[in-house]
């Protein structure tokens, strides 16, 4: 028993770890909203880069999973699309940051349209919560019309989202890291009675 809750302990040995994630995560939210023009440059190469790589994983899904999935070239076309795309806005990352707004939305009516084919199969085999699949799907086509109605509002979105999102990670790791040493005091006490 001792060695079960020494081994526990020395898991939360370094919860501070946790608490100097929140805090560098939140430190770049805030650098997100002072520097939203490098900000931006830091996101559309960031953004070339991740749309490439997961164009690349979504061509392997595809390619694995033609004989079992109905409507398995939407994933290969949504594939072979995010590494086109993504590659030549790696090439010419100024293209990126004036394209990214307008193909952020296409992009997502495009997710949009593959998740509601992606839903329809998961009805078509019977699998529940089907509908939430198919709600996400309809909300992107939505968010996709907004964002290229109006580009200027598709870069602001992203850049508030980016902040937001870090914020969120940054209090969520510093609550993680307490609840982590509060824990860790716990099993000390547990750990002497023994």
């Amino acid at each position: 028993m001792g060695q079960i809750l020494s081994a526990i302990r020395n898991n939360v040995k370094y919860w501070w770890l946790y608490l100097l994630n929140g805090i560098i995560f939140l430190i770049a939210g805030f650098i997100v909203f002072r520097n939203p023009f490098s900000s931006y440059v830091l996101l559309s190469i960031f953004f070339s880069v991740t749309l490439f790589i997961t164009g690349i994983m979504e061509i392997a899904f595809a390619a694995g999973n033609r004989k079992q999935m109905y409507g398995w070239g939407w994933s290969l076309a949504s594939g072979i699309i995010d590494v086109i795309i993504g590659f030549i806005l790696m090439i010419y990352p100024a293209i990126s940051m004036a394209v990214i707004p307008l193909f952020l939305g296409f992009w997502f009516m495009f997710k949009g349209i593959s998740l509601i084919v992606f839903a329809i199969q998961l009805n078509t085999d019977k699998i529940p919560n089907w509908g939430w699949v198919l709600l996400g799907g309809i909300l992107l086509i939505i968010l996709s019309v907004v964002i290229l109605d109006n580009p200027a509002l598709g870069a602001a979105t992203i850049l508030g989202l980016m902040a937001a999102s870090f914020w969120i990670t940054g209090i969520l790791s510093i609550m993680y890291a307490f609840r982590l040493k509060h824990v860790k005091k716990i099993f000390k006490s547990v750990e002497e009675k023994f």
